[in-house]
Parts: C-alpha cells; structure tokens; sequence
C-alpha cells in the first residue's frame, strides 16, 4: 500500500508540534496565560485549540473515510471549539499535560492519515461550513491538520514575544 499522504506533510506537522513543545518547556508557565490584548488568546488558549481542532478533524476524516461524502465539519461557533479557548477551562490546564497531549497526537495523526487511500484525497462532501463545502479530503489533511497547526505555533511565538 502506498502511502498517499507524504512524509513531508508528516514531517511539516510533526516538527509544529515539536516546536510548540520546545517553547510551552522554555517558558515561563505564568506567561502563557497571559493575553496580548482583550482579544487575542493566551499562548495556553492557542495550545489548547490546537489540541481540541486536531482531534476534532481527525475524528471528521476518519467517519468520512468510512461515511465517504457525509457533510462534515463546523463553523467558529461550534461548542466544543468555544469550550477549548474559554479563560475558564484554560485557567485549568497544566503546561506538563498539555505537553504530553500534545506528544500524543503525533502517532494519533500518523494513525489516521496512515488510513487515507490516494483516491480517498479527491473526494468532496458538503460542509456544515458554507467556506468548506465540496471541499476535497486533501483539504482537511493540507489546511485543517498540517497547515493549522504550523499556522498556530507561529501565532504562539507572536503572542508570546507580545507579552514577555
């Protein structure tokens, strides 16, 4: 079996995740609930959407490699995304757990990309997100998976940088 998603955007999220690692362990952990401004998100509220989102696309790719065409996806306002970045819930979380969250969803990602057939890439299905509809899969695996998660450790290091 050919392996239809490439190592290089294996690669792309793996080091995110690693890098994201390397600055919640270099700083301090009082910094990282701090807000750059009224709104914007703590460097723990990036974290934190970051493990949620992930987990929610995987889950997504996952029912349609089994549901191929199902509507899919979710808007901004959706719960369990708003949960995740609450002051609330962040204030809770623990720089140590959410490092190891984090270690976790590399195997996970490489579980469920490892799934995808080529073909599997080039299917569309409608979304609950109007900006998303008819989407391919690729689409889910380059800019929801990889392409989120690179985006978000470069946010995490502009947030921090703001408020040390």
């Amino acid at each position: 079996m050919t392996m239809a998603i490439s190592n290089e955007k294996l690669e792309v999220f793996k080091k995110s995740i690693l890098d994201m690692i390397k600055v919640l362990e270099d700083t301090e952990d009082s910094v990282l609930y701090i807000k750059p401004s009224e709104k914007e998100w703590s460097g723990m509220q990036i974290v934190s959407h970051v493990l949620e989102a992930i987990d929610y696309w995987l889950v997504d790719l996952e029912a349609l490699l089994i549901v191929p065409g199902a509507k899919w996806g979710r808007n901004h306002e959706h719960v369990r995304r708003l949960a995740a970045v609450d002051e609330k819930v962040v204030s809770g979380l623990k720089k140590e757990d959410t490092i190891k969250v984090l270690q976790d969803l590399v195997p996970r990602v490489e579980e469920v990309l490892g799934k995808v057939q080529e073909e599997d890439l080039a299917k569309t299905a409608p979304s609950y997100n109007p900006n998303f509809d008819g989407k391919p899969l690729s689409f889910i695996v380059d800019h929801l998976i990889v392409q989120h998660v690179a985006g978000h450790f470069e946010q995490l290091v502009r947030h921090l940088q703001k408020v040390q």
